[in-house]
């Protein structure tokens, strides 16, 4: 950007000359004032995108983009300018007119003027309001341009070329002084000398682009190199005085003294420092005028010397000034900065006040507008006046809003009173459960079902108040509505068994600690009858995951609906099979009883070749598996003896697997210290809560038992949807010694190989 004097810039720039020209040219000084009127002349040349030599004549329309009908109800945000000084804010962009290319199938001008019209409406520069805008006096254009702001004024010199002769003229210089005088929230300085008015409002209220690449958001204005840069400019085209000869070979160092300088380098990161830094294009121009100069002197030409002198000395009286003139520029900067926050602040203040006035008149609450937050609400936070039209544009985009804000905030407020009653169930289903009998356990449902109960189905309705009184009765109820809830999922297995043994169905109470009839008889004997018929080692059931589960384990699916069961009548046929072999009444035969047992036994259906030693539940898995003709009748079993039995028990281990991988634990029957109650009641793949050997430590050292029983001082917990469990079966050739080489290999090659019955 070269600087220029306020005289120079009193006229337009005159064609440059070509280089024939330059020899027959007298060399002036540079602050030669004008030939013509100065109240007749051009104030300055402005910088504009390109469009002036291409811009409309003075008879043309201003074109509009938007309809009639909705300029009138345009919102302040869509205008380019708002008011502010743009030095300090960003000033909205123009919205950019398509050009439409020409293609293929374009129609050219001749064929276009034959075709058929079509019926379109007509286009706005024919219709367009200020179509005769340039016919009004002039008195009265200059009235009109005093109220506009400097940015718009701008604007509307580059539109065309008439009114560009206009605004330019020095006839117009009052109207730049009163744009500028009621531009900014303090007094904006008057013009230095080496600019005009419309330079001036270029340089404060243009475009926030930098200078150097147009680079956008450049909103700092460098007074004494009047211009914005960023900082790829500022490191790319600023020169260090101390190393101006290395950055502008060619060109003397006492140029600077003819140059404006910065403090504000490129690494500086906004804060000035004692350094001083030329605009390189300066420093070049610069050496082109005093190459000319010098050139004059140099051939003889009459004046040049005086010329040359003349030119040093105004330029060094003009630096000076410039640099002067920067702190006191630099401190109106900061204070419009303030000052401008400020007045944002109050606009904001009393728009936003206004516009809630508004909402809460059309029936909203404020929880509607707090559920989405103000900063989401159409209109709201924005520094510009509110007015009647600004209310008819937002008025329906702030009710769509809500209605979508109230809709998600009651949806949300319904969820959250959904969510509370739960905990309310949950937290006294939890506080129950610590004086519930631990082995009943096995048969409650988990937390995520204790909703579902009879006693808090009503009161789980968010659109229903529940009163404390509700809800200490439902809670008193509790006991009465778990047994409820076990009976009937018991009932409906038990309707699945073919033909029920003779067994009276009790109902299935829930039992306290702290209640005298939970003694150790209860436990013994009570238990063993708590489920009827699925306490029973003959109620065999198998999943929809193909898993076998015997008695009481099939009760504890009941936590999870989606693991279905079906009777399984070749498990039953096995375990009947089992049963008649001990020679015990089969009505009191559960599977607590035959683990206690602890027998093995060895099927006679399968080849000798292939027989195996089976516990009682892995002769029941073997039964249901095999499906070939040896196994299609009855089953046979043999009962091996106590020494044999011991043998093949004793090496069913392999002591490098670790069998704590088995998905059950072991509870203690009398407390609920030894683990955590709610634990087992949420269905996790896995409980990490103990083996039998922690449980029976436990019942010794806490409650002094030192031979606990098993389904009576302490029992098994599976997973949900797991069986019980049981040892490998292992083939009968192995028995031929223990010095067997393949013995080690191969119990530890069949406890790799099962299923631990997850996944």
């Amino acid at each position: 950007m070269p600087i220029s004097t306020r005289r120079q810039s009193g006229s337009m720039p005159k064609p440059k000359a070509t280089a024939q020209d330059k020899g027959k040219q007298p060399i002036r000084p540079t602050a030669t004032v004008a030939d013509d009127d100065p109240m007749e002349g051009d104030l300055t040349e402005l910088s504009s995108s390109g469009d002036e030599d291409e811009g409309m004549d003075g008879e043309e329309e201003i074109e509009s983009e938007f309809p009639e009908e909705e300029n009138s109800d345009k919102d302040e945000r869509d205008s380019d300018y708002d008011g502010r000084n743009s030095m300090l804010f960003p000033m909205p962009k123009r919205r950019k007119l398509e050009k439409v290319k020409a293609s293929k199938n374009t129609i050219p001008p001749k064929e276009a003027s034959l075709s058929k019209p079509k019926n379109k409406r007509p286009s706005r520069r024919v219709q367009g309001r200020l179509q005769n805008m340039l016919s009004l006096p002039l008195d009265v254009l200059f009235i009109i341009f005093t109220k506009m702001q400097p940015a718009d004024l701008l604007s509307l010199a580059r539109t065309s070329k008439c009114l560009r002769e206009i605004l330019m003229s020095r006839k117009s210089l009052s109207v730049w002084k009163s744009v500028r005088r009621s531009a900014g929230i303090t007094e904006v300085p008057e013009p230095p000398e080496d600019m005009s008015e419309p330079a001036w409002a270029e340089l404060l209220f243009g475009p926030a682009v930098c200078s150097g690449c147009s680079a956008k958001n450049i909103h700092r204005v460098d007074f004494a190199l009047r211009r914005r840069l960023c900082t790829v400019c500022r490191k790319t085209k600023l020169v260090l005085s101390t190393k101006f000869t290395s950055q502008c070979p060619g060109v003397k160092d006492s140029i600077i003294n003819l140059l404006p300088y910065t403090r504000v380098g490129g690494w500086a990161h906004g804060h000035a420092s004692n350094s001083r830094f030329y605009w390189k294009p300066d420093v070049y121009e610069m050496n082109q005028k005093l190459n000319a100069l010098e050139e004059g002197v140099a051939t003889g030409q009459p004046g040049a010397k005086q010329a040359l002198k003349a030119f040093r000395a105004e330029r060094v009286v003009l630096v000076d000034s410039i640099m002067q003139e920067c702190d006191a520029l630099d401190s109106w900067a900061t204070r419009e900065l303030q000052a401008q926050e400020a007045n944002d602040r109050l606009l904001r203040e009393r728009r936003d006040e206004e516009l809630k006035a508004r909402i809460l008149s059309l029936g909203f609450v404020m929880d509607d507008i707090n559920h989405i937050g103000w900063y989401n609400v159409p209109g709201a936070n924005l520094a510009k006046e509110f007015t009647e039209t600004t209310w008819k544009r937002l008025k329906p985009k702030v009710e769509s809003t809500l209605n979508a804000a109230r809709v998600a905030r009651l949806a949300a407020e319904r969820w959250q009173r959904e969510c509370a009653a739960k905990r309310k169930c949950e937290q006294a289903y939890t506080m129950l459960l610590k004086e519930i009998l631990p082995v009943q356990r096995l048969y409650l449902p988990t937390l995520s079902q204790v909703t579902e109960l009879s006693c808090f189905k009503d009161l789980m309705d968010p659109d229903r108040d529940v009163s404390e009184a509700q809800w200490d009765h439902a809670i008193t109820e509790l006991p009465k509505a778990l047994g409820e809830w076990m009976v009937e999922h018991r009932d409906h297995l038990i309707a699945m068994l073919p033909s029920a043994p003779a067994i009276e169905l009790q109902p299935m109470p829930v039992m306290r600690l702290s209640d005298p009839s939970t003694n150790d008889h209860f436990r013994r004997s009570g238990m063993a009858k708590f489920a009827g018929p699925l306490e029973l080692a003959t109620s065999v059931f198998r999943s929809n995951k193909g898993v076998i589960l015997i008695g009481r384990d099939a009760c504890n699916t009941w936590k999870d609906p989606a693991i279905k069961l079906q009777y399984c009548a070749r498990g039953a046929q096995a375990a009947q099979s089992l049963v008649q072999l001990q020679h015990i009444d089969g009505i009191e035969m559960t599977p607590a009883t035959l683990d206690s047992m602890d027998r093995r036994f060895v099927c006679e259906n399968c080849l000798p070749s292939e027989a195996e030693c089976h516990s009682w539940r892995s002769c029941i898995e073997h039964w249901t598996t095999k499906t070939d003709t040896a196994h299609s009748g009855e089953p046979q079993w043999r009962r091996m003896r106590h020494d044999e039995a011991e043998e093949f028990a004793a090496h069913e281990w392999d002591p490098a697997h670790d069998l704590s991988d088995w998905p059950e634990s072991w509870l203690c029957n009398h407390c609920y210290g030894h683990l955590s109650p709610p634990s087992a009641m949420h269905m996790i793949p896995r409980l990490h809560n103990g083996d039998r050997e922690s449980a029976v430590s436990h019942v010794r050292t806490r409650h002094g038992i030192q031979n606990p029983v098993d389904d009576v001082d302490i029992f098994a917990f599976p997973m949900i949807g797991q069986g019980a469990y049981y040892p490998p079966c292992l083939p009968l050739s192995l028995v031929a010694g223990l010095e067997h080489p393949n013995w080690e290999i191969e119990v530890s090659r069949r406890l790799a190989a099962r299923s631990w019955g997850y996944d």
